[in-house]
């Protein structure tokens, strides 16, 4: 009786499939230490990323991410939601050991919240990301190696979709973003680490920066970390968002 090898291939690559169904995520609250707080007042961000099918070392998953940006009022309202970010991430990951990358797209917009005048950028592009191990999300908050790094680019395809751009509201085309950790003090369950992290977008005509640098301290239990960080907004002249020359002080959680 002939073996069908189509039959076993599949058996086989079926058997070799997982669904790990493996979460990570972060959530942090922030306050700007500016005097001026009618723009600037506080962020929020809530993060959620699950790797849901694995095969050998290509695995998918999805994330999703909502930013509130928040600023203070006349009249006593301090905590007023200005914007929101939402992003939602599809995308393909291969570890090499040392390093994984991974290929995704990003659709993200920023609603604007009780303004007269409605303005809604949306952003769909494309994330190439090539980073050291320990900096997965599942691995960044186990890992005992004292320096990290990621770099990513991603695409700003400017495609008509009846006509409509499907990145419309800003003139993003590409950009560059080098992270660089490194962890200073570990002492379990103590730690604390420097963050640089430098943004270059180019534009139709000029080049944008979303440049900035901060000090984490937290404590670790098992696969989560609770602390606070100071973070410095030395360069940033992005169009959405421009919190250049701004200290943020938040708490976070990770998992």
């Amino acid at each position: 009786m002939p073996v069908n090898l189509l039959s076993i291939f599949l058996f086989s690559l079926f058997c070799s499939i997982e669904f790990p169904l493996e979460f990570n995520g972060r959530v942090f609250l922030g306050k700007y230490l500016n005097s001026d707080t009618t723009r600037f007042n506080m962020d929020a961000s809530a993060q959620m990323r699950c790797t849901m099918v694995r095969y050998n070392k290509l695995s998918f998953y999805m994330e999703y991410r909502d930013d509130l940006d928040m600023a203070e009022q006349k009249g006593g309202v301090s905590l007023d939601p200005r914007y929101s970010h939402y992003y939602v991430t599809g995308g393909f990951e291969y570890d090499f050991s040392k390093i994984f990358s991974h290929f995704s797209f990003i659709h993200d917009c920023v609603h604007d919240i009780d303004y007269e005048v409605e303005g809604t950028p949306v952003f769909n592009r494309i994330s190439i990301l090539f980073a050291h191990n320990g900096y997965h999300p599942k691995n960044v908050v186990l890992t005992d190696e004292k320096f990290l790094w990621a770099f990513v680019t991603k695409l700003y395809p400017h495609w008509k979709y009846r006509g409509w751009d499907v990145n419309a509201g800003a003139d993003y085309q590409i950009d560059f973003n080098i992270d660089l950790i490194y962890k200073f003090f570990d002492k379990k369950p103590l730690g604390a680490f420097t963050n640089l992290n430098l943004l270059l977008c180019r534009g139709d005509m000029t080049f944008y920066h979303q440049d900035f640098i901060r000090t984490n301290f937290f404590y670790k239990n098992f696969s989560r970390r609770i602390g606070f960080e100071i973070k410095y907004n030395f360069y940033n002249n992005d169009p959405i968002k421009n919190p250049g020359g701004l200290w943020l002080l938040s708490a976070f959680v990770e998992f």
